[in-house]
């Protein structure tokens, strides 16, 4: 096993302090929004004598990753760990399926669009499911609310387009009609589009004020005051924020329409393909399989394509998507969503049972730990990462730290 250098992505969206507190560095005022901790070749870890991670598990797969995993994924490091850091909100999003990663990958690949080009949505073949896991407290949209609960909060603006879209929203099967919603909203544009996301915002802004002390809506329709009350008050303080920052961009109206989610340090959220998405605040440790296809459709300077999130996105409402961990004892939870590529032990040291093969990553979240195999011993303090090969075989920690784990689960 050795010790990683990783890098950092210096997005917009994030903050200029947390990731610099975390890996105890100072700060310099740019926003620092991810760590990417892994062998994606978009930004690879590096070794002790400065290889490329990537590079060194291609050429020892077998002792790298053990030979299931080189049997399913190939020479590659399936999985990408990140330490995420948003200080404003990311691009509403969504990933696509293996299938159609690979049919957008060798499109834009004829459309002669250079990988890592800005214009570029697919930058490998691969699918992209994703889990977050709360380091601090952690807020952010994902997925389509239940109609019936968007219908009632959208009637809680009093705005004649909050209206229409909750009466078009009613009319058809779920599915068809936020499909056709979300096209209408993201085909708008110009002055008209401004100044739909200005009245919105402030008719949020007048819905907070009057902090819903009436239990009717219209008229007609009442409130479930524990939680449509309680997700409004939050939705509609975000709506002003992004209407404020994004006035053009009619990502902020979607945004009306997907849960918002809030995670205490420990809860997690994981999001499958064509899961509309986007990321508000907070600090977490984010794993995913090992890809960087993003279809962006707003809330962001870069390449959008709104034709593709339209076909690849699934519109068929889910509650929030919180994903619940497994006890493995008093000091130790296991991350396992139903993917091949990850799953995710969060440990306190010290701690034995632990993952025993395959390729594994440490990252370090607090404290200092001892990292302890058959033949080394290496010490790791908060925001510190390393590698364990498959070949090392099984580790156990000690010292006085919390340690993302990330592995390939057993099958």
């Amino acid at each position: 096993m050795q010790q990683l250098t990783c890098a950092t992505r210096d997005y917009a969206w994030g903050s200029p302090t947390l990731i610099p507190r975390f890996l105890d560095l100072p700060a310099d005022g740019r926003p620092q929004a991810e760590l990417w901790v892994g062998a994606h070749p978009g930004a690879p870890s590096r070794l002790p004598d400065g290889t490329r991670l990537d590079e060194h598990i291609g050429a020892y797969a077998e002792d790298t990753l053990g030979a299931r995993t080189l049997d399913i994924f190939g020479p590659r490091l399936p999985y990408l760990v990140k330490a995420l850091a948003a200080a404003e909100p990311l691009s509403l999003q969504v990933h696509p399926t293996t299938e159609r990663a690979r049919i957008g990958y060798d499109l834009e690949d004829q459309a002669g669009i250079p990988i890592g080009a800005p214009e570029r949505s697919y930058q490998d073949r691969f699918h992209k499911p994703e889990m977050l896991v709360a380091i601090t407290r952690f807020e952010g949209m994902a997925g389509f609310r239940d109609v019936e609960k968007t219908i009632r909060i959208l009637r809680l603006l009093e705005h004649p387009w909050a209206d229409r879209v909750a009466k078009e929203l009613g009319a058809a099967p779920p599915f068809q009609a936020l499909h056709r919603v979300v096209g209408e909203i993201l085909d708008q544009r110009g002055d008209p589009l401004r100044r739909l996301v200005a009245e919105i915002a402030a008719a949020a802004t007048a819905a907070e004020r009057r902090g819903h002390q009436s239990n009717r809506i219209s008229g007609r329709i009442y409130l479930d005051r524990s939680s449509v009350e309680r997700e409004s008050t939050r939705l509609f303080a975000q709506t002003a924020v992004l209407a404020e920052q994004y006035p053009e961009d009619p990502g902020v109206l979607v945004t009306l329409l997907l849960n918002h989610v809030v995670l205490s340090p420990g809860e997690a959220m994981f999001l499958d393909a064509g899961v509309v998405h986007a990321y508000s605040s907070g600090f977490g440790v984010e794993i995913m399989a090992a890809s960087d296809n993003v279809v962006r459709a707003g809330l962001t300077p870069k390449h959008v394509d709104v034709p593709e999130l339209l076909h690849i996105a699934n519109f068929t409402p889910i509650p929030a998507p919180i994903w619940e961990p497994t006890t493995v004892s008093a000091s130790t939870l296991r991350y396992e969503p139903p993917v091949a590529e990850f799953a995710l032990t969060i440990t306190r040291a010290p701690e034995a049972r632990l993952p025993g093969e395959g390729p594994r990553t440490l990252l370090c979240l607090d404290g200092e730990v001892e990292v302890v195999g058959a033949t080394v011993r290496l010490g790791l303090r908060k925001g510190q990462a390393l590698f364990v090969p498959h070949a090392d075989g099984a580790v156990e920690l000690g010292g006085d730290g919390t340690v993302a784990i990330a592995s390939v689960p057993a099958g």
